[in-house]
């Protein structure tokens, strides 16, 4: 089975050809990806054990883009807009939008319409940068933005271990 068999019980879209949850963007331990690593099991764009994929994360994964296609167009698959969105994360007591790129940092035209979308749902955004080094990814940054009560909230929450750094205080 391949990815484009992959069919969101919300929507009627499937991954099609992206794989980019699988090709190392996410960083997952149980399955040893990471930036720069992709999953042992993507094998010629699809998944090897796609009957066997385990629980958590792979059929727990909630990709933005196929399970709300009305806030997400077609042009925001995260192979297509150099950005994996995911809509059901929390920070503290916060739902956030989360955005990770599938490369160094999301793309500019994207970064602004995800904003915007975040906006258009009231929810914050966390997205991530990366650093590239000439032997991979050397870390990731999370930034936030959101609402002045969110900015106040990340402010106060912050801890000496927390890779949060306020991009921007607000909207």
């Amino acid at each position: 089975m391949t990815s484009s068999d992959v069919i969101a019980a919300e929507s009627s879209r499937s991954c099609g050809e992206c794989t980019a949850c699988c090709e190392g963007w996410l960083e997952d331990v149980s399955l040893d990806m990471k930036p720069g690593k992709s999953c042992a099991h993507l094998k010629n764009s699809a998944c090897s054990i796609y009957e066997a994929r385990p629980e958590n994360p792979c059929r727990r994964f909630t990709c933005a883009w196929l399970h709300q296609p009305e806030q997400y167009p077609e042009d925001l698959r995260p192979d297509r807009s150099g950005a994996i969105v995911m809509w059901d994360r929390y920070w503290q007591d916060w739902q956030v939008l989360r955005a990770v790129p599938t490369g160094e940092k999301i793309p500019p035209e994207t970064f602004e319409r995800l904003r915007d979308c975040a906006k258009s749902q009231g929810l914050p955004l966390l997205f991530v940068e990366r650093t590239l080094k000439d032997e991979g990814y050397a870390g990731d940054q999370l930034f936030a933005m959101g609402s002045p009560a969110f900015a106040e909230a990340v402010r106060d929450g912050f801890q000496d271990d927390d890779l949060f750094g306020m991009a921007s205080p607000h909207w």
